[in-house]
């Protein structure tokens, strides 16, 4: 994956380095979506932001990411994932294969 140089962040989750990327246009609903990953390596996490949790930004990423590498993905073995996050429980799941959001719900709320 090509990451855009515009709005592209370095994290730090663990010791480990990852670049995310905020998309407000994601090709497969009208929602947004982050990308977490890092340059060179084939597989990326797509993280669904809907429902808006309070925390948005890079402490959600991190957040998204530990959940992840902790059931089974990395960057380098993959494979490519989405997941997004319940929020009665505040706990992620695995989105299905292809999926990148849990539910297109339309546009963010202007208030958040």
């Amino acid at each position: 994956m090509a990451w855009p140089k515009k709005g592209t962040r370095k994290i730090v989750v663990d010791n480990e380095a990852f670049l995310w990327h905020y998309d407000a246009h994601c090709p497969w609903c009208s929602d947004d979506v982050f990308t977490a990953g890092k340059a060179g390596k084939p597989f990326v996490l797509f993280i669904d932001p809907f429902p808006w949790v309070a925390e948005m930004g890079p402490k959600y990423v991190a957040k998204a990411i530990r959940w992840a590498r902790a059931n089974g993905w990395s960057s380098s073995g993959g494979p490519t994932r989405a997941l997004s996050i319940n929020s009665a429980d505040e706990q992620f799941f695995w989105l299905e294969d292809g999926e990148r959001h849990a539910k297109c719900i339309g546009p963010a709320p202007e208030n958040v």
